[in-house]
């Protein structure tokens, strides 16, 4: 214990000294085995607590940069081909593929570590607004009374300590102290978008309203809903805001009328209802959004990167199921579906190969 408190003492003075964090030196913190995912929720947490982004690294790491090397030398080659006008669409899906360097170990590890550190991000600032932290309460409640399908809702994963047994005996324990955690925040979050309340008592409500929050956050974590759940949550969220911003540029424009009372009145009504459902004002829901929806970029990004290095499987695999009824074309896009597939599931820890999981899905 001591020594994972020096390690991310280390990190985070590092950190505050540059004002940001890189990728790989959250990578560096991570082990390559071992479940051990409180080490990333300790040092997610205390960046976010003290205002430190995670950035793409300034300096090409050395493995990267062998990578450009091969892909230029590659290129010139396959631009000898391009001098040929390419009609066939497998053709030059195969040539593009032929673009692509196959990533090496290292590299796969290092983007696995890239998508679970920013998959960690999205969620934390997706669950730390109201309205999908009380929807995937909600969903977990649902899973806990047997009303929607453990294996469906649920992600399990060995290494990151979240077995289906684990979870299932946690839910019950978890559910409870954030039921309680809610009862005590709930009555002090509405004041904080309560016009009649005071800036100096809204000042005073923040870090209890804060610590409670992050607790919930990560109560709801440890029993692990599977991301693709929460997405269209945060689409529902986007709408909200939109909507918020919408009726604020309304109201802009027909504040003089005489003629528009009732109108004004009406969407007052809406965007208070709107404010109440979100517990946020139309100020803190658009800066909250603008972070989510960068973190969720950069989590797709992460996810792009490993999907990409590894197309060639998707060809190679492919070729084993021709004249069995599907075209090329139909076997590369179930492929690549499959790949998706095989990128949300990798567990790096566990010492396989991606292309391991890439043949089974």
């Amino acid at each position: 214990m001591y020594r994972l408190i020096e390690e991310l003492r280390a990190v985070i003075e590092q950190g505050q000294t540059q004002g940001y964090l890189t990728y790989s030196q959250v990578n560096a913190y991570l082990p390559d085995e071992a479940a051990t995912p409180e080490k990333l929720d300790a040092l997610l947490m205390c960046a976010e607590e003290l205002g430190l982004d995670v950035v793409a690294d300034k300096i090409v790491p050395e493995e990267l940069s062998k990578r450009k090397s091969r892909n230029s030398r590659q290129k010139s080659v396959i631009g000898e081909d391009r001098s040929r006008r390419i009609d066939d669409p497998v053709r030059m899906y195969l040539t593009q593929m032929g673009e692509i360097p196959l990533l090496t170990r290292a590299e796969e590890i290092s983007l696995a570590k890239k998508i679970e550190v920013t998959r960690k991000r999205f969620r934390r600032s997706l669950l730390e607004s109201d309205f999908p932290l009380r929807t995937a309460i909600e969903i977990l409640r649902k899973v806990h009374h047997s009303e929607l399908p453990f294996d469906r809702t649920i992600k399990v994963s060995v290494t990151e300590g979240l077995e289906k047994t684990q979870i299932l005996g946690r839910m019950p324990h978890n559910l409870k102290t954030i039921d309680l955690l809610r009862q005590e925040y709930l009555p002090d979050a509405e004041k904080m978008v309560n016009p009649r309340v005071s800036d100096g008592t809204r000042e005073k409500l923040v870090p209890e309203i804060d610590r409670r929050r992050r607790k919930m956050v990560t109560l709801v974590e440890e029993l692990s809903v599977r991301t693709q759940k929460m997405q269209p949550v945060m689409k529902r969220l986007e709408q909200i805001n939109e909507r918020m911003v919408e009726i604020q540029r309304h109201l802009k424009r027909i504040r003089r009328l005489k003629s528009a009372k009732d109108e004004r009145a009406n969407l007052q009504r809406e965007l208070q209802d709107l404010v109440l459902l979100t517990l946020e004002s139309p100020e803190t829901l658009r800066v909250r959004m603008e972070i989510i929806e960068k973190r969720f970029a950069d989590y797709e990004q992460a996810m792009r990167e490993l999907s990409g290095g590894n197309l060639r499987l998707v060809v190679s695999i492919a070729k084993k199921y021709r004249n069995r009824g599907l075209s090329f074309l139909d076997l590369i896009q179930e492929g690549n579906t499959g790949l998706m597939r095989a990128v949300d599931k990798y567990e790096y820890r566990r010492g396989y190969k991606f292309s391991t999981y890439a043949t089974w899905w």
